[in-house]
């Protein structure tokens, strides 16, 4: 069956059987939203240290083309970073798990972006990380990450030390997600996101169609795939709310490509 030779395979949710093939998607009335890190590409050691494929952007020009706009990168990372590796894909991107947008060549930011506070937490995170080694930590416009993923043994103490953070620094609240802990601004969200961007009459009445691997994706997987044609793809192993699975990044590229008649 096509799903088995892509990698694909469905997960339980609700009366959905334990397996069956992904449905026939016809992209001119589609709304695809696609993670970036786990999802289009391979988790690294590092924020800087991923591979992303040579012809990715070309793959997600052809979707936009496809789905006449209606493609939108939805990531933790800021606009920025999806610029500097996906150069040539100037469409839609929520940034920053929603903190930051670029929607219709407009780009919009939280009031936190670049503030003196974000400034500052970078700079009590980077001395934290500068003391434990293996840990890395990465700066956001509205936040910032500690990633533990090369010393797994440290979560407790860079738990420990985020929460005090979070308790310290109102208007922020600490989450997690693979191998990180990431401080961000109150009320982001990828899956608040989305629902705006669904909102719009551009998108209104589209199948929404969301790829995700993380624990931050699982709202917007649980959201989309209640929609009454919803299709919600978690990506990797783990519990979720999603109704159906790909194994890997590999899996979800050669789906996109299948769907362009690549």
């Amino acid at each position: 069956m096509y799903y088995e030779m892509i990698g694909f395979m469905a997960e339980p949710h609700g009366d959905t059987p334990a397996e069956t093939e992904f449905p026939e998607v016809e992209l001119a009335k589609s709304a695809i939203f696609l993670d970036f890190d786990g999802t289009l590409i391979d988790l690294a050691d590092t924020p800087d240290g991923v591979d992303v494929p040579a012809d990715l952007a070309g793959l997600l020009k052809g979707l936009n083309d496809a789905t006449e706009g209606r493609l939108v990168v939805v990531t933790g990372r800021p606009i920025e970073a999806v610029d500097t590796f996906l150069g040539g894909y100037d469409g839609h991107v929520i940034g920053s798990h929603g903190a930051e947008e670029r929607f219709e060549g407009n780009h919009t930011a939280h009031e936190l972006a670049g503030s003196d506070t974000v400034a500052r937490l970078g700079d009590m995170v980077e001395a934290f990380a500068a003391t434990h080694e293996g840990l890395v930590p990465e700066r956001k416009p509205t936040g910032v990450v500690l990633h533990f993923r090369q010393v797994p043994e440290q979560e407790p103490q860079v738990y420990s030390f985020l929460s005090a953070l979070e308790q310290s620094h109102e208007g922020f609240e600490l989450h997690h997600s693979k191998m990180a802990y990431e401080l961000r601004p109150i009320g982001i969200s990828k899956d608040d996101s989305i629902k705006r961007i669904m909102e719009n009459e551009r998108f209104a009445g589209r199948r929404p169609i969301f790829f995700g691997d993380d624990v931050t994706d699982e709202p917007a997987l649980a959201w989309i795939a209640h929609q009454p044609d919803g299709i919600a793809a978690k990506v990797g192993s783990g519990e979720t709310a999603a109704n159906y699975r790909v194994h890997d990044p590999s899996g979800v590229r050669k789906i996109l490509a299948g769907w362009i008649g690549e």
